[in-house]
């Protein structure tokens, strides 16, 4: 079969590899729809020590995928082939610390597909039974390719206890940034207000339900101030992963106010302390998701929400290196990316 894997950092390949075969209590997917998601992009551009060239996690990346049932391995209840799924990366091992609390996010055993275990960004990929959800209808595969995502902001804004009628300031409008605008509204935001400097992507937060889209070049953390009248948002997400929007959630939080990080940061980020403390804000890092998987899988099989506005476009399996060269160098080039292996 064919599969894109990670060569080496800024470097992606196309390459033959042998058909994946279930084993006890796991399923084959034929990928229909994987995600690019901006943590595997992080990794491609990154100069840092990399896990995948040390050889720590296996080339074939992507996390963000839905596929159908092809094969069962012995012992698989509650699925059969032909059955269209969305596939939880995960796979936390169900029995450790975290995972008997109800935080398999931070399960350190965890198989994740896409990282330990060959992702998406293959024609056909093994996982456990437990990680493939159903969907209704095959119908759903090109838009539940998008529940990983959204359950990571429906995660961020839960971590941020955000309250009935409560101001949000997004910073970042990426795809977890728009996400979060969704996450937010669907938790009873009172308003949402996005900062994101590419034009593109603030009318998209507009036309997603946000209710003010800024430029951060004329200093997003005032003109949060001038439209909450000088008190601050409730809760900011940072969703960039970078110190200036860093810099506008902290600005922009009133005072007691919560922010939380959900962009991958690669450099130390100094923060001040008696600031903090003066103004008793909380800061909360935010990983996964532990129920809101099931949550954003739910929600966009409703139609509660719609994800079709934030797939800038499919491409097929052929092309991903080449799409992986071009968002490098200019992120804004598109909302979400699909992959579609099978064609």
């Amino acid at each position: 079969m064919k599969a894109v894997a990670f060569a080496a950092p800024g470097r992606m390949e196309l390459r033959d590899v042998p058909d994946p075969q279930p084993g006890p209590g796991e399923v084959a997917v034929a990928v229909r729809y994987c995600g690019i998601c901006g943590s595997d992009l992080h990794e491609y551009t990154s100069q840092a020590p990399s896990l995948r060239a040390a050889g720590l996690f296996q080339p074939i990346m992507g996390h963000e995928f839905t596929g159908i049932v092809a094969a069962l391995g012995p012992y698989v209840d509650g699925l059969a082939a032909g059955d269209p799924v969305v596939v939880h990366p995960g796979g936390a091992c169900g029995g450790c610390w975290h995972c008997r609390r109800g935080l398999a996010n931070l399960c350190a055993e965890q198989m994740g597909t896409g990282y330990r275990r060959p992702g998406g960004y293959a024609e056909r990929t093994v996982v456990r039974a437990d990680q493939a959800l159903r969907l209704p209808h095959e119908s759903w595969l090109k838009p539940a390719a998008l529940t990983e995502p959204f359950a990571v902001a429906l995660r961020a804004v839960n971590r941020g206890a955000l309250g009935a009628g409560e101001t949000v300031f997004v910073a970042g409008g990426g795809p977890i940034g728009l996400l979060s605008v969704l996450a937010a509204q669907r938790k009873g935001a009172g308003m949402v207000i996005v900062s994101e400097p590419a034009a593109p992507r603030r009318e998209l937060a507009l036309s997603l339900g946000a209710d003010f889209a800024v430029d951060p070049a004329q200093s997003a953390s005032l003109q949060v101030r001038e439209i909450t009248h000088g008190l601050g948002c409730d809760l900011a997400v940072e969703a960039a992963g970078i110190a200036a929007t860093m810099d506008d959630c902290l600005a922009a939080a009133r005072r007691g106010g919560r922010i939380v990080v959900a962009g991958a940061f690669e450099q130390p980020y100094p923060v001040n302390l008696l600031n903090l403390l003066v103004q008793e804000q909380s800061i909360a890092g935010t990983f996964g998701y532990t129920s809101e998987f099931r949550e954003a899988r739910d929600l966009i099989v409703s139609g509660a929400v719609d994800m079709a506005p934030l797939i800038s476009r499919t491409v097929p399996l052929a092309e991903l290196p080449a799409v992986f060269e071009q968002l490098a160098t200019d992120r804004g080039s598109g909302h979400k990316v699909l992959v579609a292996p099978g064609g």
